[in-house]
């Protein structure tokens, strides 16, 4: 049986993270072959998050795998996660927020059965192919705008289709690992480096639809505009910086 996976960053989350990490706890992977291992990062919430944590573990510790650190101040999501992509032991990984925007229970399976059958080495779950397919929501215009002009720039520079780059669904194969930890930047914008460093290195990738049900920005979600501008401009930089070694 192989082993996905699950990178979980928290910043200020009390509100969704139990309802959350339980869906995860409770996912049966055991059709497709799979047990999971759950990572979960604190990045210096100063709410609730931790206690959380720590009943979430006591709870279900017994049942399912689940390792904990902790940033001592807010060092950015993706500080967060190359924390954890050193150490993930999963065949496969996966990156889920710590809200309920995503469902794991309806596309963790779908994801890895499509990893699985069309032998990639990592693949997205698409918004914009479950708004299709799913009827999926968004926050607001301006944000779905942003989420596409981002695609399109990752799409015409890398000469491959992607219809959702900025999607918190990033499934990679464990072979991957080197490479998720050399971009440098900890915002957002590693998302767009980390994604054109493994289209220009020729690595396999695919794409399916998801579901997904947006939050509003008075609900708590943290990405801007400022991140699109900053995704644009790193799409630009790493499509023609050297590639760097592993």
């Amino acid at each position: 049986m192989k082993k996905l996976s699950v990178i979980i960053p928290v910043y200020n989350e009390e509100a969704t993270l139990k309802e959350l990490v339980e869906k995860v706890v409770l996912l049966d992977l055991s059709p497709v072959w799979y047990e999971k291992e759950i990572l979960l990062v604190n990045d210096g919430s100063k709410d609730r998050s931790e206690e959380i944590i720590y009943n979430l573990i006591a709870k279900h510790s017994k049942h399912c795998e689940i390792k904990y650190i902790k940033n001592k101040k807010n060092s950015g999501k993706w500080f967060s996660l190359k924390e954890w992509f050193r150490y993930a032991t999963g065949d496969v990984m996966i990156v889920q927020d710590a809200d309920l925007e995503y469902f794991p229970e309806k596309d963790y399976i779908p994801m890895l059965k499509a990893f699985e059958e069309k032998k990639v080495d990592f693949l997205y779950g698409s918004r914009t192919l479950g708004m299709k397919t799913f009827g999926n929501t968004y926050s607001s215009k301006s944000f779905m705008l942003w989420w596409l002009a981002v695609s399109w720039l990752t799409t015409l520079l890398s000469f491959k289709k992607v219809t959702d780059e900025p999607t918190c669904y990033k499934m990679f194969a464990k072979k991957l690992q080197p490479y998720l930890l050399l971009p440098s930047w900890n915002g957002f914008e590693w998302e767009p480096a980390v994604t054109m460093l493994l289209l220009r290195k020729k690595f396999t990738y695919a794409e399916i639809p998801i579901h997904y049900e947006a939050r509003k920005f008075d609900e708590g979600k943290k990405i801007n505009r400022k991140d699109g501008i900053k995704a644009l401009w790193t799409l630009l930089i790493r499509r023609f910086k050297r590639i760097p070694k592993k």
